[in-house]
């Protein structure tokens, strides 16, 4: 069997949905490859811990090299710098002593500085290079709000290393469109959504009472979750569930009917959907193709309706015209009838469209 490389920071136990997704990746390719994964420590955020009750089940084939990780607070601006390029390093050096000629790489966009490396290992070791983009560094420290200093230049370095790349993957028709300008159409485009997984998130009776919000995820700079408070309709409760860098900045605005419950693990994700009437996709202005949140599939799974905010011609934008799964915006008025149709009508996409096994078989086609 050909070997294929499996580069992402994240990766089970840990728990993000980057993590998630690798992991699923990673048993999906092993039944066609030598599935070899260079990832980071277990656990990224030290403020969670492991869910021994539900552990990953990753194919016993698969095999595993961890890097050390840091100790650094990484929501802080000058703690993510350190350990973006600490780890960043590690991994890299992990990979150059045991990728070898002929080999096929699937490299996910975090740690960003990984990009750069591996791209100036390509060049000097005839390997395969399939590049997942999650997320696109540097641009998405504009919509941040993040100085970078010597911006163009940091831009052009990354445009780049995708450029010398074999194959790009896309999250959604947005991001291929950002990609094709960003390599100037050298590098082939494949489009792979995340998905839904319908046989973990099922349908829960829409709660009682006054409508509910939840928010579940990274609570991130890119989010533009301000403007989600702010505008938190009269008698609208918002239910946080997560961690992330704007957290305590959020928490400090003290502001009425919204509530924090810090992290939660993958099994409590459809409890955490179904205590809501409606779940919030936010970005921030500007993050148009820069990423597609992988919670609006989950919301999808779980049977809401997801309130969108954010780029209109996003990925996820589009999802919810296309298929009337939700609303693009505050609505007038919540009508629970109408959510309860929008909901069963996710729940459908979901099991069909973007069912996990289909889009698996779709990532795998394209590192061929």
């Amino acid at each position: 069997m050909q070997t294929l490389w499996i580069i992402s920071e994240l990766f089970p136990p840990e728990e993000t949905s980057t993590s998630y997704i690798m992991g699923e990746v990673a048993n999906a390719a092993a039944r066609e490859y030598a599935v070899h994964v260079i990832g980071g420590p277990e656990i990224y955020d030290r403020r969670k811990s492991i869910d021994r009750e539900h552990p990953f089940p990753l194919d016993p084939s698969v095999r595993v090299i961890r890097a050390k990780g840091s100790r650094v607070d990484k929501n802080t601006l000058m703690g993510k710098v350190r350990s973006f390029l600490s780890i960043s390093l590690r991994l890299y050096k992990l990979a150059r002593r045991n990728i070898q000629a002929g080999d096929k790489v699937l490299l996910v966009t975090n740690p960003a500085p990984l990009v750069l490396l591996m791209a100036r290992l390509r060049r000097r070791r005839p390997f395969r290079l399939t590049i997942l983009v999650h997320d696109l560094f540097p641009e998405n420290t504009v919509p941040a709000g993040l100085r970078m200093p010597a911006y163009g230049l940091v831009k052009r370095l990354f445009d780049q290393a995708y450029s010398r790349a074999d194959k790009l993957l896309a999250l959604g028709r947005d991001m291929a469109d950002v990609l094709k300008q960003k390599t100037a159409g050298a590098v082939p485009i494949d489009i792979v959504e995340n998905w839904a997984d319908v046989n973990a998130i099922h349908p829960q009776p829409f709660p009682e009472g006054k409508v509910k919000l939840s928010f579940a995820g990274n609570i991130g700079r890119v989010q533009g979750l301000d403007k989600v408070i702010d505008r938190l309709p009269e008698g609208v409760e918002l239910h946080f569930y997560g961690t992330g860098a704007s957290e305590d900045r959020l928490k400090k605005k003290g502001a009425r009917n919204v509530y924090f419950h810090g992290p939660f693990y993958l099994a409590q994700q459809e409890a955490v959907l179904g205590a809501a009437h409606a779940s919030i996709v936010s970005l921030s202005d500007g993050m148009y193709g820069l990423g597609v949140p992988s919670k609006a599939y989950s919301i999808m799974a779980a049977g809401r309706p997801i309130l969108y905010l954010g780029p209109e011609n996003g990925e996820v934008g589009r999802l919810v015209k296309e298929y009337g799964i939700g609303y693009m915006g505050w609505p007038a008025q919540w009508d629970m009838e109408e959510m309860k149709a929008m909901g069963a009508r996710a729940r459908a996409v979901a099991e069909t469209v973007y069912a996990k096994e289909r889009m698996l078989s779709k990532l795998i086609k394209a590192l061929a």
